[in-house]
């Protein structure tokens, strides 16, 4: 898995630098969340921009990380509308709020 992390007081970003989204890729962002797990901020923000297809493997890799990090804020940012539509379907964007930009998610964070 490809990705970048930064942290701030409040924020752990985390960018993914793929495409895909999928079987391939879950297990790998599962391992990666789980061994920065102690170094996360309260607020999440998983800026998913550049991926452009996400199945069911990499949504219930999501739905890990939320069970996983029930202490924290987790929030989508920049998802595709393909990714957008696949979190309404699956209703899971009432769990996880999706935002344009890391900046916006940053703003509506309480």
């Amino acid at each position: 898995m490809k990705y970048d992390i930064s942290n701030s007081d409040l924020f752990t970003v985390i960018q993914v630098k793929e495409e895909r989204f999928d079987a391939a890729l879950a297990t790998s962002f599962c391992q990666t969340i789980e061994g920065i797990q102690s170094e996360i901020q309260p607020n999440l923000l998983l800026d998913v921009s550049e991926v452009t297809f996400m199945d069911s493997s990499g949504l219930g890799a999501m739905m890990q990380i939320y069970k996983l990090l029930r202490d924290k804020q987790i929030f989508l940012v920049g998802a595709t509308q393909p990714v957008c539509d696949l979190f309404k379907l699956t209703r899971m964007d009432r769990l996880i709020n999706i935002y344009d930009s890391v900046e916006e998610a940053m703003m509506r964070s309480d």
